[in-house]
């Protein structure tokens, strides 16, 4: 930053702005992060004369990778694509019991724990659902049902193997740590913070290791990639946190928290990649001002819908 954009903030703001951005040192914790967010919007809140430099101040917490892409490929009279639909969730945590079963749902915005009979620990993401045993079985692998996010720590039991079922594919474990991402529409994907995961589609099986997730594609084959975990994990942590990631996947995990249908133009700008890093306590029009402040894609909102579009 030079003398002149210095001039620009106080030194309140200026130490605010080195709390919520990463600039060249470490990146702030979740905690840092939230209540130097909370503190800048609310000193910030009765300054409307100055609300456009402001907002890009307090979206300090992301920057535009300078990589100078230009748009390219831009193809006219396209249908819009479909990044994500809004699903039919409940406006509030709820848990239905059936027989020996459990349904945990979970409403956009929140996310909620439960531990199973075994000791496992299940924290579940935003408008999603876990369906497990009220007990398992003694002589049977233990097994749970997942649509949308869930983090499980799986307690160890080298005689029943742990389950979770996800549309069409399975991982399996026996004690370990990880992520299962699987919403409607969505590809699936399992990614592996500690331990040991074998991932099951139709015929096919791949073991993954810690710092590897395995994605289902459009092809139903598994493909097998690095992930960074402190970034994968950043949901369970209250933080939108995604480092040179493609504008399109930003915009699908902002759907799946806010439970908001996303449509965009075309996908060629979708793969302009981006460094974001804001509060998931935030509301979706702080997210949408953020984002669009980047000047990479303007963002709407028409029909109970976030439409994308080149700027």
């Amino acid at each position: 930053m030079n003398d002149e954009e210095k001039n620009m903030y106080s030194d309140e703001d200026l130490r605010l702005l080195q709390v919520l951005g990463e600039a060249a040192g470490e990146q702030p914790s979740a905690e840092e992060t939230e209540k130097a967010w909370q503190q800048f919007r609310q000193q910030h809140r009765q300054r409307q004369n100055n609300r456009y430099i402001w907002a890009s101040v307090a979206a300090a917490v992301v920057c535009l990778l300078a990589l100078g892409l230009p748009f390219v490929g831009e193809r006219t009279n396209e249908r819009p694509i479909e990044l994500y639909a809004a699903l039919d969730v409940p406006s509030e945590t709820t848990t239905v019991e059936t027989g020996d079963s459990i349904v945990l749902s979970t409403p956009p915005e929140q996310t909620a724990e439960v531990r199973l009979s075994d000791g496992t620990r299940i924290v579940l993401g935003a408008n999603s659902r876990l369906t497990y045993p009220r007990s398992f079985a003694l002589d049977a692998p233990r097994e749970v049902r997942l649509s949308g996010e869930a983090r499980f720590e799986v307690a160890h039991d080298a005689n029943h193997p742990f389950w979770v079922i996800s549309g069409e594919m399975r991982t399996e474990v026996l004690g370990t740590v990880f992520d299962v991402n699987a919403y409607p529409g969505s590809r699936a994907r399992v990614i592996l913070y500690e331990g040991h995961v074998r991932i099951g589609h139709q015929q096919e099986q791949l073991d993954i290791h810690p710092g590897q997730q395995a994605v289902l594609q459009d092809n139903r084959h598994l493909n097998i990639t690095s992930v960074n975990l402190k970034q994968a994990g950043s949901w369970t942590k209250g933080l939108f946190d995604y480092d040179n990631m493609p504008l399109g996947e930003v915009m699908k995990h902002i759907g799946t928290w806010y439970n908001v249908s996303i449509t965009a133009q075309s996908e060629s700008f979708l793969e302009r990649r981006i460094h974001f890093r804001f509060p998931r306590t935030a509301s979706l029009n702080e997210v949408v001002t953020a984002l669009n402040d980047l000047g990479v894609a303007r963002i709407t909102f028409q029909h109970q819908t976030l439409q994308v579009e080149k700027p």
